[in-house]
């Protein structure tokens, strides 16, 4: 009977060891056994085997959740261990052994006593809620720590606990002090253990899960920057069979994905995808954390396919999210948030795909989240805000007024329960408007519209919040306010947008990724013009034109600005602005981080690196601007300054947009507006159309792509080009000897594809005054006024536009054949024709010979550069466009490999290729090919084409050119010549004449 019950007692902590499920102990038939136990013999305390077994079933119903007996509990397994101490002290729990220590040799309060006792509190603090036991803990922790020399082999696994206890009191009462002190304490353990030591994982896991609650609390990005560093070295200290690895992977692909929330770097995605699919394979099936780790996977997963819209990332983000909800227990506190990010997925492929199974499993999903979670909850408000976009999209496919209106209903509490302060806060609100903002579209009730542009303000004023967000809800509100005629607010909402733009696509960031956010924001610069237009703003809406877009060419005009002054007063800045943006230059080096090729300098910074160099750049430029005399430095110039530009003729900025499309008229008169009622964003996008399909051969035949481009540029001509010319009082060619007026065009969005200069009825009879730009002006193109200006300072040169080579020399690349590409045998012809016209002064790089490299050395000692080969312009990615040489396929001669060049006294670059002047699509805002980057290297004058010719006509015009520029003639000059002879020539074929601009001074 003795042995039964004392092994039945055994087996029953041995489950209690296993499952940790209290009942096993707590469970009166336990008591009843203990009862029968003690019967067994007259004296237990005598009977060691009963005692022992006794003492720790009551010690573990200690330890078990808060009964109302934990004392009684402790009292009793107290009794009976203590025989069981005093013959056999290993037989006793570890807490019991190091009380009776205590109690026997009268030790007064050692360090590693006062930690033990503090972990004991911890523990109960954790069981039963009890804030007094968790202020002892802190306080033992500390007393533990002050009682300890600094370099005391114990001390950074105490500053540990110490993290975690003050972490905790934190999450329960908010105070951030107590949170400062939680990262001040774990940073100091991390540092003060040296790279073998065994416990760094864990001390920099906790310091990293300091940091990353602080950044979560307060939206500052340099604590998740130092959390994921933290994270990461916790991850590089753990072996890769260590039980705790999937726990650190998991915390640091969970940072990460924050940052690319943040900031949109790809390579952040990537990281997070990577950790969330190693953890998930290294955490078994049964594993209580499965469930979080298949949830937070899926949810990267579903950020991937916003990024690259690769349906199979959301199928497999589903089918994680399905099994993480099917792992989880229904009564587990992450199950709710689970079941609202399946909502999210299921919500996201029925859009897509449009399958309605698919939005009535978001919304089942979604408003379980919201039923199973305690209105307290401070997750409910991400529930209610996401179950209220479901709702939405349920509204915007049937119409049933209910679904909108419970949307909007659950928008509300979501806001309402987010914290002012919070860095969520932006994105709910953003929610809210939207649904605001579709009732309003559909019922016209003002109320609406008005608390639409409310959340709108209130969400892009959210000091925490991602840029991302609060640019995209600054827009939400212009578009909003012009949706109703409130101009002045759409102005303010429009501005406010356009001023966040350096954040969202700050220089910390990759190009890519910078490009890639830049397009979720096109347009901008066009309807915030528009607005200042209705209201009158004419200047202003030249500004705003002027930063709105071209932000990319910005930030590399900046690292162009003249530091004379600075160097002189203030040389330790300059020296450091001069450093930074070396290192900002290489960024993007195509031989990727770390690498470089001989003789092309520095390797290219790691991602750390670039995203350490920007934001001291950021400072950098932030200190100059506190400096008496500097305040202005690198701001956007007023329209005052714009003006300057138009000293030698007109600069027309065209500004497209629903809100009204008009020509901003730069004059050294000032500015003049002229509304262009057939231009809007519609018939553009029509116009663009076709000329791609003209251009790709969908037409019927050549002949009828040439009429059609005939077609657009008649169109041009009605709803743009006329208009401006006969403003400007320019209404026919010059007379007999008199002098071409000439002008720039600053174009946006899709009208950069369009040949705006060569405008017109081309075939009208003659006598009739001149309907054609080419008969009545010489038109340049700039990419932006700004960038105008650039090229005019580039080298002291006639401002007439004259280039003289001199004795100078010219670089000519000519690729008649080029891997896996077209034969070019007009390049020869180009070329041959150059070496002719300039003997001796012609470096010629043809062939094999013309590599990347050979391209990169010869053009800082030519002050020409001509390009006959074929070239490419990625629409969706156009820094990735190229001029495709011998090694294009390894090394690719790109628009920023150009772009970063910092050129002297170089003045021409003809670019006789395909599309050298074609923007990108989502970008074409950014005015990013190969034209705009030749121009920031450091050329006045860029020749390029818009779309490909043949090089049989390409080397006519080109000799047309260079016959001229021979003779002393302005390249622009020389360009639009060449443009009249080659219509003259091949009239019909408009293909032909109408590609080639001119691009700069």
């Amino acid at each position: 009977m003795r042995e039964r019950l004392i092994a039945r007692l055994w087996a029953r902590l041995d489950q209690f060891e296993i499952d940790q499920n209290p009942a096993t102990v707590l469970d009166p038939e336990a008591l009843a056994e203990v009862a029968a136990l003690l019967e067994t013999v007259s004296d237990p305390a005598a009977d060691l085997e009963i005692a022992r077994a006794v003492g720790w079933l009551h010690f573990a119903r200690y330890w078990a959740p808060d009964t109302g007996e934990d004392q009684q509990d402790l009292e009793t397994a107290l009794a009976f261990l203590e025989p069981v101490y005093e013959a056999h002290p290993d037989a006793v729990p570890d807490e019991v052994r190091a009380y009776f220590d205590e109690q026997r040799h009268g030790a007064t309060d050692t360090p590693q006593l006062l930690s033990d006792r503090a972990v004991d509190l911890m523990e109960a603090t954790m069981r039963t809620g009890d804030p007094s036991a968790l202020d002892g803990a802190i306080d033992l922790f500390r007393q533990a720590l002050d009682a300890v020399p600094g370099d005391h082999p114990d001390r950074a696994a105490m500053l540990s606990n110490v993290t975690n206890a003050l972490l905790t009191r934190f999450e329960r009462t908010g105070e951030l002090a107590d949170l400062d002190a939680a990262i001040e304490a774990g940073q100091t353990a991390a540092d003060a253990v040296s790279p073998d030591d065994l416990n760094r994982a864990v001390l920099q896991s906790t310091f990293g899960g300091a940091l990353w609650t602080r950044f979560r609390q307060g939206g500052v990005l340099a604590d998740l920057d130092n959390a994921i560093e933290a994270f990461r070295v916790a991850v590089e200290a753990t072996p890769s069979d260590h039980p705790n690895l999937a726990a650190i992977l998991a915390n640091l692909g969970t940072a990460l994905h924050t940052r690319f929330q943040w900031t949109g770097e790809l390579a952040d995605l990537e990281a997070a995808i990577e950790a969330g699919q190693i953890t998930v394979d290294a955490t078994h099936i049964d594993h209580p954390s499965r469930g979080q780790r298949l949830d937070h996977f899926s949810v990267v997963l579903q950020t991937r396919f916003g990024h690259h819209g690769d349906l199979a990332d959301l199928d497999a983000a589903i089918e994680a999210g399905q099994a993480a909800v099917e792992t989880t227990p229904p009564d587990h506190p992450r199950r709710a948030a689970m079941l609202s990010n399946l909502g999210i997925a299921l919500r996201t492929r029925f859009e897509r795909g449009g399958q309605p199974a698919d939005l009535d499993g978001a919304i089942e999903a979604g408003q379980g989240a919201v039923d199973t979670t305690p209105p307290d909850h401070p997750d409910r408000a991400a529930m209610l805000s996401n179950l209220g976009v479901a709702l939405r999209t349920r509204f915007e496919q049937g119409g049933r007024q209910a679904d909108l209106d419970d949307a909007i209903q659950a928008a509300q509490a979501a806001v309402a329960a987010t914290p002012p302060d919070h860095p969520d806060r932006a994105g709910r609100l953003s929610n809210l408007a939207d649904s605001l903002q579709t009732r309003f579209e559909r019922g016209g009730r003002p109320a609406d519209l008005d608390a639409a542009i409310d959340a709108y303000q209130a969400a892009a004023e959210t000091l925490g919040a991602p840029p991302r967000i609060r640019a995209g809800a600054a827009r939400g509100w212009g578009l909003a306010a012009a949706g109703g005629g409130r101009w002045s607010e759409a102005m303010t909402g429009f501005t406010t947008a356009i001023e966040l733009l350096g954040q969202v696509a700050p220089r910390r960031l990759a190009r890519r990724d910078q490009e890639h956010l830049l397009a979720e924001l096109a347009g901008l610069g066009a309807d915030a013009a528009a607005c200042c237009l209705r209201v009158g703003l004419v200047e202003r809406a030249v500004e705003l034109f002027e930063q709105g877009r071209g932000v990319l060419l910005g930030q590399a005009l900046d690292t162009r600005t003249d530091l004379t002054a600075l160097a002189e007063r203030h040389p330790e800045l300059a020296a450091s602005f001069t450093n930074l943006r070396d290192v900002l230059d290489r960024a993007d080096d195509q031989a990727g981080p770390g690498r470089t090729e001989p003789g092309e300098g520095p390797s290219a910074p790691t991602g750390t690196e670039r995203r350490a160099a920007g934001v001291a750049f950021d400072d950098l430029i932030a200190n100059i601007r506190g400096l008496d005399g500097f305040e202005r430095f690198l701001r956007p110039p007023p329209a005052a300054e714009l003006l300057v530009t138009a000293s030698n003729g007109p600069v027309v900025i065209v500004a497209v947009s629903e809100f009204g499309s008009y020509a901003l008229l730069l004059t050294g008169g000032g500015v003049d507006a002229v509304r262009l009622a057939g231009l809007t964003p519609q018939t553009v996008y029509d116009q663009v159309v076709a000329l791609l399909a003209a251009l790709d051969g969908q037409a019927s035949s050549r002949v009828a792509a040439q009429e059609r481009i005939g077609e657009i540029l008649g169109w041009l001509w009605d709803v743009l080009a006329g208009p401006v010319l006969d403003r400007l009082g320019i209404v026919g060619p010059p007379g007999d000897g008199g002098r071409w007026p000439r002008l720039w065009w600053c174009t946006s969005d899709l009208l950069s594809f369009l040949p705006v200069h060569a405008a017109g009825y081309h075939r009208a009879p003659s006598g009739l005054a001149a309907a054609t730009v080419l008969d009545r002006v010489i038109s340049s193109y700039t990419p932006t006024v700004r960038a105008l200006a650039h090229a005019r300072a580039a080298s002291p040169v006639d401002a007439g536009g004259r280039v003289e080579l001199g004795r100078g020399r010219m670089v000519a690349v000519a690729m008649p054949h080029t891997p896996g590409a077209s034969d070019l045998p007009g390049a020869e012809v180009e070329t041959a024709a150059l070496r002719a016209r300039f003997p001796g002064q012609v470096d010629l790089l043809t062939g094999t010979r013309a590599t990347r490299q050979a391209v990169l050395s010869r053009l800082p000692t030519a002050r020409w550069a001509h390009f006959a080969c074929h070239a490419t312009a990625d629409l969706d990615a156009p820094s990735a466009g190229r001029l495709l040489l011998a090694d294009h396929r390894v090394r690719p001669l790109s628009v920023l490999d150009v772009a970063r060049l910092r050129l002297h006294d170089v003045e021409l670059a003809f670019l006789s290729a395909c599309s050298t002047a074609r923007p990108g699509g989502p970008l074409a805002d950014e005015a990013i090919h190969l034209a705009s980057a030749f121009q920031l290297a450091g050329y006045r004058h860029v020749i390029a084409t818009l779309w490909p010719i043949g090089d049989q006509h390409a080397a006519y015009i080109a000799e047309d050119i260079y016959g001229a520029l021979a003779e002393g003639g302005d390249v622009s000059t020389a360009v639009h010549a060449a443009a009249r002879a080659s219509r003259g020539r091949w009239a019909r074929m408009p293909l032909v004449w109408a590609s080639h601009i001119h691009v700069g001074a």
